[in-house]
């Protein structure tokens, strides 16, 4: 039968860590030289503390008593996850606004011209918004976390932390797969242009780098201060470049309300092109001599607009000939797509010379 003191001194837990420290401490060894000696040979802090407390727990014959461990987990917890939203935010923001101003410069005469012209224009304002937004949210949050890591080095395992961390691993590695495929799949249907390369690059960028640094970050247990300013500086550069891109593209706040008033102006133009057209085969061919001929469809459930939305100014309406006429406004901007629509403009007064056998 064994001898109390030796049941006595019998560690908690099996293994080599607490067989160790049990063994350790029978010989008169201080917590301080173990818990050096332990960490020098790569067992983790945590894993060090918790030997311990198996082995006073043990040793007392009562349970360590614990304060603030749920709510260190509640607040680990808090800020993994609102920093890996945002950078879901950010990051699927910028790409985006670099996959609208790819499309911007490499334009295809298979985009639609209202996506083109209006709905991309949008969406860069969409996601400027977005990058400036969650971009310094999630600067603001990695570097609390980083503080919180250099406070309590033990919070590198904890669990929440790493369930987290691999879970945003998981998204970016199907993130990097589905572009592979992709990539391949468009190489084999010999759809790979200038725009699709461009937008993989894009993609392959933000997503790998967003994988290689979690991935360094779960499996190493401290973080390189060098390795952290690194990937900060390289996430600030992406972030000013989409916004500088974005902005340089859709101008100042003025500019772009210019923008959607011209978007008004050929939304009105094309209405009453529709409205000429129905009016036209209602007469059996007779074009109608003045706007105030021209009554709106029902499609467009009223009389549809036949004044500029800024000035107040009518539009012009001239007939041409039995089949043609002219409508004429003032446009404050340039068409970037001028040569996807029919309604291509630059800045004035533009005319355009339609027909009345097809709506517009």
């Amino acid at each position: 039968m064994a001898e109390p003191s030796d049941q006595k001194n019998t560690p908690a837990g099996t293994g080599p860590l607490p067989e160790y420290i049990a063994a350790a401490k029978e010989r008169g060894l201080s917590d301080d030289v173990l818990i050096a000696l332990l960490r020098q040979n790569g067992w983790s802090e945590r894993s060090v503390y918790a030997a311990f407390s198996s082995y006073y727990e043990r040793e007392l014959g009562m349970p360590i008593p614990m304060r603030g461990r749920r709510s260190e987990n509640a607040a680990d917890a808090f800020l993994y996850l609102l920093a890996f939203i945002s950078l879901g935010f950010w990051t699927v923001a910028a790409g985006h606004l670099f996959f609208v101003l790819i499309d911007r410069r490499f334009p295809s005469t298979l985009d639609s011209p209202y996506l083109t012209a209006v709905g991309l224009r949008q969406s860069l304002s969409f996601e400027l918004a977005t990058v400036l937004i969650a971009f310094p949210i999630f600067m603001g949050v990695s570097t609390l976390i980083a503080r919180a890591l250099r406070e309590r080095p033990e919070s590198r395992e904890s669990g929440v932390r790493k369930w987290l961390t691999y879970a945003a691993l998981v998204v970016t590695a199907v993130i990097l797969l589905s572009d592979a495929i992709w990539f391949v799949s468009a190489f084999i249907h010999g759809d790979v242009t200038v725009r699709f390369v461009l937008k993989s690059l894009v993609t392959l960028s933000i997503a790998g780098g967003i994988f290689g640094y979690y991935l360094l970050a779960v499996r190493q247990e401290s973080s390189p201060a060098p390795r952290d300013r690194i990937f900060a500086a390289l996430a600030i550069v992406s972030a000013l470049l989409a916004l500088a891109f974005g902005f340089a593209d859709i101008g100042t706040p003025a500019h772009a309300r210019a923008v959607s008033s011209d978007e008004r102006r050929v939304e009105d133009l094309k209405r009453l092109a529709s409205d000429v057209y129905f009016r036209t085969e209602a007469r059996h061919g007779s074009l109608p001599k003045t706007l105030d001929q021209i009554p709106s469809a029902p499609l467009y459930g009223g009389r549809g607009t036949r004044s500029d939305p800024a000035t107040g100014k009518r539009y012009e309406y001239v007939p041409l000939g039995k089949r043609d006429y002219r409508l004429c406004a003032s446009f404050d901007t340039e068409d970037k797509t001028k040569d996807l629509h029919e309604f291509a403009h630059g800045s004035g007064r533009q005319c355009f010379r339609l027909s009345a056998d097809k709506p517009y």
